[in-house]
């Protein structure tokens, strides 16, 4: 029987095989995976620059929403004050009172992230831009808009916009063509 076996099995027990890739199949393979990584890099590269921008909106629109509430809360005037220091944007809570020059604690925004040369409507003192909230979360002074970007692109605008006197806000983005007060960012 063992005959019998080796017959019809003769192949698989009688040769040998290598296995693997050789040299040309591995340089087509690298070749290839160098080709997909150039055409997927940029795209990569815009969708975390994205991401960085909306998140670092967000982080401004709560904050902002943040500093109306404790406004109401504690039944006093409080002021949201952004500034930008070494590249990187640092907001600040605090009340109407202490001056923004005083404030001792700023919290950093993200990475990259900077002012947009255009559309920031905030009030201004030195290099802090600021928005005031009454006891009753109400706007003082002016409505406001901040739009942050990444820095040297312009496609990357967002904006939050504080668009009524009794404190409403919207998140926006960039646009091609400026609405009817001239701004990009709505």
């Amino acid at each position: 029987m063992n005959h019998f076996f080796r017959r019809r099995l003769g192949p698989i027990y009688g040769s040998r095989q290598t296995a693997g890739f050789t040299l040309a199949e591995g340089l087509i393979v690298v070749g290839l995976i160098g080709v997909l990584a150039a055409i997927a890099t940029p795209s990569l590269m815009g969708f975390l620059n994205q991401r960085k921008i909306n998140m670092t909106r967000d982080m401004v629109y709560q904050a902002l929403r943040a500093t109306q509430a404790d406004a109401m809360q504690h039944r006093h005037d409080r002021r949201f004050s952004l500034r930008q220091r070494d590249g990187r944007i640092e907001w600040a809570s605090h009340s109407d009172a202490t001056l923004s020059s005083q404030v001792v604690v700023w919290q950093p925004l993200i990475d990259g992230v900077v002012f947009a040369p255009i559309d920031n409507t905030m009030l201004k003192s030195g290099d802090i831009y600021y928005v005031k909230f009454d006891m009753h979360g109400n706007v003082k002074a002016r409505l406001s808009t901040v739009t942050v970007a990444m820095a040297g692109d312009k496609h990357t605008h967002r904006c939050v916009v504080v668009s009524t006197l009794i404190g409403a806000m919207r998140k926006g983005e960039g646009q091609a063509q400026a609405n009817s007060n001239d701004r990009f960012c709505y």
